[in-house]
């Protein structure tokens, strides 16, 4: 009798088909490969061999053949089938593998209701599937999962196993349509040795051989830094911090760390830089680029909605950098906090897929502050699940270090290493600025401020807490004075801020006069220098992180940062008002607090323990339940409705792509990508409002038809619009 041929996916462009066996044994092995230890791996290849096996109903067999096309469920028989051998944590990935990771009490109804209900093909499914992919197969024995200390480590282990089966499968399922495509997944690995040697050769060595620059203070500074974090580098792996004023060069001193720290800890197969906001993303990127891509070599791979990975037109689909974002399968990657830590605590499959390739990393999260309060405990939780389990380094960087560490009241980290050996001395040895209060911090008027901001007779920043704010300073400014004036907020899309800060910079550089209205955007990571700055009230980062683009160079004996509170209305939010009035209230009167490095630290306990709850959201509770599905829709780094416009009549090319994309009805990647960079968010309020100067094309892209303008982008309401014809 022949043996009929049970099919997981129909032909690709060869006319072949694959079937069952191939597709089972090829995720099985890819799974014992990404196995978290060799222990895991018979685990891993079990989870790999069942995920598909409700395939083999007849159902689907006429699905795949073309021969009906009602779509059939398959994922929740391997599911029943790891639940009738007591493995949960195998269960559950299987049975969401394309629909993402469930709650655990939503899953096992489901499981019930399907095997128990007279309709239920399960027995026959399961015989089928024996017969075929192996026989008897050897169930794996679970203990070393039951053994896992505690019920947060086992539910980040049912992520890694979700990763790795959802990579594997995407893998094998790849290799089955487009060979081409797979095998473009050409990885360098993590060379320690050799990057080492390029950072040497390319910032280490200039310095070395011009004696001049090498010795002058900040250098020399810079380089006692370096060496003494450079000596902990054979340290454990665990928890670091690397808290430095800024302009002491952290995101080199932070990646030789790393690299040294690799060197010592052969498991570390990547380095991954997480940063709060896109707009910092590309200085960072391009100074790793610069360093370490060369003709031998391409190491540095950014994953954020900026960037776009294409050689050319017939190359889209096997472009490496653009496949290694889908799994980062990558030695050094360069990402933001959204795209990390939503993926930690996401449940669908294109969030979760990289999670795997982030075990044995070194992660480096700089200006780590940015982290929403709400969110801080359950992310610092998840942090230390992934220490321990995932063998990982984590290092935090900023010039405002939260205290972090575990204490009464507040769940963190147990241990973190200080990289910097006397940070008072280094706080002080770089102190650049000198602080002022404007009017005793007693509120000014807009107008006020700019005759202030004009008395300085110097290029200034001045830094507002809302978009309205530091529009309407621009409007007040922009006229009658001896300057140029710039502006800049999130109402202008990445482009059009790209732009200007490279502006900005111009004209530091050529030591024009001007001024510049801006948001806090430009506080973390944005290089600029300016003689003076002007800050509105904040909560303390803020303020610190302003101060940090004021004499950054240290071309003055001391730059000037004036604190100010205004008289026009509107705080971020209520939150918002109380930190920034806690913070003057313990530096007003003793602005010396200031400068002290572990003032943050201590704003921070205070912050934490009469302000804020740090898991607002009960999301640790949640993940001890195993609500995977509740929590991904409660987890946000951003925690606001915002709706995305495409302005699509920015320039030529945003023109060009509006026209090429305005018919279709879905659009690729390299589509969304391209235009992502002519977006702008904005909340619910500004779409009821301007409803009328808002286009809806059928691919989903919500369009921009009102004015935008070159200097301040996207207006405040419709009463500056003027609808293009």
């Amino acid at each position: 009798m022949e043996h009929k041929e049970y099919i997981a996916h129909s032909e690709n462009s060869s006319g072949k088909k694959q079937t069952m066996k191939e597709h089972s044994s090829g995720v099985g092995k890819l799974m014992r490969e990404f196995a978290l230890s060799e222990s895991f791996a018979d685990l891993y290849e079990f989870c790999g061999l069942i995920h598909d096996m409700g395939k083999y109903s007849d159902d689907f067999q006429k699905y795949i053949a073309g021969e009906s096309q009602k779509k059939v469920r398959h994922a929740i028989y391997g599911g029943i089938y790891a639940i009738n051998q007591s493995m949960l944590d195998v269960a559950i990935p299987v049975y969401g593998h394309h629909s993402g990771l469930p709650n655990r009490p939503d899953m096992l109804l489901d499981i019930k209701t399907e095997q128990y209900s007279p309709k239920a093909t399960y027995d026959t499914i399961l015989n089928l599937w024996q017969g075929d992919i192996v026989g008897d197969i050897k169930i794996p024995n679970d203990k070393l999962f039951r053994d896992i200390p505690n019920t947060l480590l086992k539910e980040l282990f049912v992520r890694m196993l979700y990763s790795s089966l959802v990579d594997a499968d995407s893998l094998d399922t790849e290799k089955h349509f487009s060979e081409d495509r797979f095998n473009a997944r050409l990885c360098p690995p993590l060379n320690a040795e050799l990057l080492l040697d390029k950072l040497q050769q390319k910032r280490w060595l200039p310095f070395a051989n011009n004696p001049g620059k090498s010795e002058q203070p900040i250098n020399k500074l810079r380089n006692t830094v370096r060496k003494y974090a450079e000596s902990k580098a054979h340290f454990p792996l665990g928890f670091f911090s690397l808290t430095l004023p800024t302009g002491m060069g952290k995101t080199l001193c932070s990646i030789n760390w790393a690299l040294h720290h690799a060197e010592s800890h052969k498991n570390i197969k990547k380095i991954i830089i997480v940063l709060p906001f896109i707009s910092i993303i590309d200085q960072t990127a391009e100074e790793l680029k610069d360093i370490f891509n060369d003709e031998d070599g391409d190491y540095v791979l950014e994953h954020h909605s900026n960037v776009v990975y294409v050689e050319d037109k017939d190359s889209e689909e096997c472009s490496p950098k653009q496949l290694a974002t889908e799994n980062w399968d990558y030695p050094i990657i360069v990402t933001t906090s959204v795209q990390f830590f939503e993926s930690f605590f996401g449940n669908r499959r294109s969030q979760c897929r990289k999670l795997h390739n982030i075990q044995d990393s070194i992660i480096i999260f700089d200006e780590i502050q940015t982290l929403p309060l709400n969110v801080t405990e359950p992310t610092l939780v998840m942090l230390d699940n992934l220490q321990q389990l995932c063998r990982c380094s984590i290092l935090f960087c900023t010039a405002t270090q939260p205290d972090f560490k575990t204490r009464k009241g507040f769940n963190g980290i147990s241990h973190i290493e200080s990289l910097v050996e006397n940070p008072q001395q280094v706080f002080d040895e770089t102190r650049r600025v000198t602080y002022h209060p404007l009017n005793d911090y007693n509120e000014i008027t807009m107008s006020e401020l700019a005759d202030d901001v004009g008395k300085s007779q110097k290029s200034a920043l001045v830094v507002f807490n809302t978009k309205k704010k530091a529009r309407s300073f621009y409007d007040e400014i922009s006229e009658g004075m001896r300057h140029k004036a710039f502006h800049l907020s999130t109402s202008m899309c990445p482009v059009h801020r790209k732009r200007v800060i490279n502006d900005i910079r111009k004209a530091l550089r050529n030591e024009e006069y001007i001024i510049v209205s801006s948001t806090q955007l430009i506080e973390a990571g944005v290089d600029m220098d300016f003689p003076a700055v002007f800050r509105e009230l904040a909560p303390l980062e803020s303020i610190i992180q302003s101060a940090g683009r004021c004499n950054r160079e240290g071309k003055n004996i001391a730059g000037d940062v004036y604190l100010f509170s205004l008289t026009e209305p509107g705080q971020p939010s209520k939150e918002y008002r109380a930190w920034l009035e806690f913070a003057n209230l313990l530096y007003k009167g003793n602005e010396e607090r200031l400068y002290t490095h572990d003032f943050y630290s201590y704003y921070y306990r205070e912050l934490v323990k009469n302000y804020a709850n740090t898991d607002k959201l009960n999301i640790t509770d949640d993940r001890k339940k195993l609500l995977y599905q509740s929590i991904a829709e409660k987890y946000r780094i951003i925690d606001s409705k915002t709706q995305t416009l495409f302005i699509y009549d920015y320039n030529d090319e945003s023109r060009r792509l509006y026209y090429q994309v305005k018919d279709k009805e879905y659009l690729t990647r390299q589509e969304r990508q391209q235009i992502s960079q002519y977006c702008v968010q904005v909340y619910d309020n500004f779409v009821r409002d301007n409803n009328a100067f808002i286009g809806y094309e059928q691919c989903g892209l919500s369009v921009w038809h009102g004015s935008y303008s070159p200097d301040y982008g996207l207006p405040f309401s419709e009463e500056f619009n003027v609808l293009i014809k």
